[in-house]
């Protein structure tokens, strides 16, 4: 019977950690004052750590643990704008092949939205490109003398040379 007990209250002390780290995901503005005062009016909170509380890994740094997916213990910041209907599609930049195909690519939709001050976003959509692989493909571009700009930042357009 010792054993079944010792079991239970492991348990209830999972669960009771698992709902405080739900509570503090969907309220993320908890100070560490409130966590104090909650974890001292429930011992069964003692043991939890903040690696367990934030869902990071003590050795690892930021960020959720290994082969964890999403998790109530690493809020996602709410998207800007309309919502999206999927991640971008990353390619394969890692070898010259795969740079010079997405460069192609890149060619073929700035010319399909017209090739005259085109934005990078226009280009991000057509494309369900990833913003940084984008945005080193058009550099490499504008290097090779291909595609010109104008703008800075937000305000920046993409043209064919």
């Amino acid at each position: 019977m010792a054993n079944l007990s010792s079991a239970f209250q492991d348990a209830l002390a999972d669960q009771a950690k698992a709902a405080l780290v739900d509570i503090v995901a969907k309220n993320p503005r908890t100070s560490v004052k409130d966590l104090k005062q909650l974890v001292s009016d429930n011992p069964s909170l003692g043991g939890i750590t903040l690696a367990e509380l934030l869902g990071t890994s003590g050795g690892r740094g930021r960020g959720r643990p290994k082969g964890s997916s999403s998790s109530a213990a690493a809020p996602r910041k709410a998207a800007k704008g309309p919502a999206r209907k999927g991640s971008a599609h990353k390619r394969n930049v890692r070898t010259e092949p795969g740079r010079e195909a997405f460069d192609k690519e890149v060619i073929e939709a700035l010319s399909a939205l017209g090739g005259e001050t085109v934005a990078a976003t226009q280009l991000r959509e057509s494309l369900n490109a990833d913003p940084t692989q984008l945005r080193t493909s058009l550099n490499r571009l504008i290097e090779r003398g291909l595609v010109t700009f104008t703008g800075k930042a937000r305000g920046t357009r993409y043209s064919m040379a």
